[in-house]
């Protein structure tokens, strides 16, 4: 019996990922760094720290600098998750939440960004526990984040489900030994055959748990 869902965020939460695209495109033009669109793709789910140290391997120094000014470049570039959000997540959270699910997030991205889109969108009370990747040396696919977001919900593996969109993310869960409903992208063509289900619509968990 399932007694809690775990949500990633970006390409679930919010349909965010081309705009990242976008803006990492733009900061390799600035920088003088050719990445094809293909390796972009492969940054689907994960993180600035982990992206870079897939792209200078070989160079500390020159990585370290790099996501420093990554950092401060996306300052310069805010982005309005309002306008991205996921229409269906309100009406999942509420029947979830309805049939006494518990809700939490696990998301690779920087943990300020996870509050502020669920603040902007006004659902961050509807979870109980908010992971994100910076917390861990590794990212996903790296199954850490699910490790830990399941111990302190006090659960087994086996009494959660997760959402999920990107194939590290997926990786992540299943290695965490959880059940993974994989939510179509409209916006990439990613491998989900990891996942348990199959899903088009957030609003289909409720069918699940």
């Amino acid at each position: 019996m399932r007694k809690a869902v775990i949500f990633d965020v970006d390409g679930v939460i919010v349909f965010s990922e081309k705009v990242y695209q976008q803006r990492r495109a733009l900061f390799f033009e600035k920088n003088g760094l050719s990445v094809p669109q293909k390796v972009q793709e492969c940054f689907v789910g994960s993180n600035a720290q982990d992206m870079f140290e897939q792209l200078i391997p070989d160079d500390r120094r020159k990585r370290e600098e790099l996501l420093q000014a990554y950092k401060e470049f996306r300052q310069h570039y805010p982005i309005d998750y309002k306008e991205m959000f996921n229409p269906d997540i309100l009406p999942t959270l509420n029947g979830l939440v309805n049939r006494g699910l518990r809700l939490a997030v696990a998301s690779s991205g920087p943990l300020k960004n996870i509050y502020r889109i669920l603040e902007v969108n006004q659902i961050k009370d509807y979870f109980e526990l908010v992971t994100s990747g910076e917390m861990f040396a590794r990212s996903k696919p790296n199954p850490e984040i699910y490790q830990y977001t399941v111990s302190h919900l006090e659960l087994q593996p086996s009494e959660c489900l997760v959402i999920e969109d990107s194939a590290l993310g997926i990786e992540a869960a299943r290695r965490a030994n959880l059940s993974v409903a994989a939510l179509k992208s409209h916006q990439f063509v990613i491998d989900q055959s990891q996942a348990t289900y199959h899903i088009d619509s957030t609003k289909q968990l409720l069918t699940l748990v």
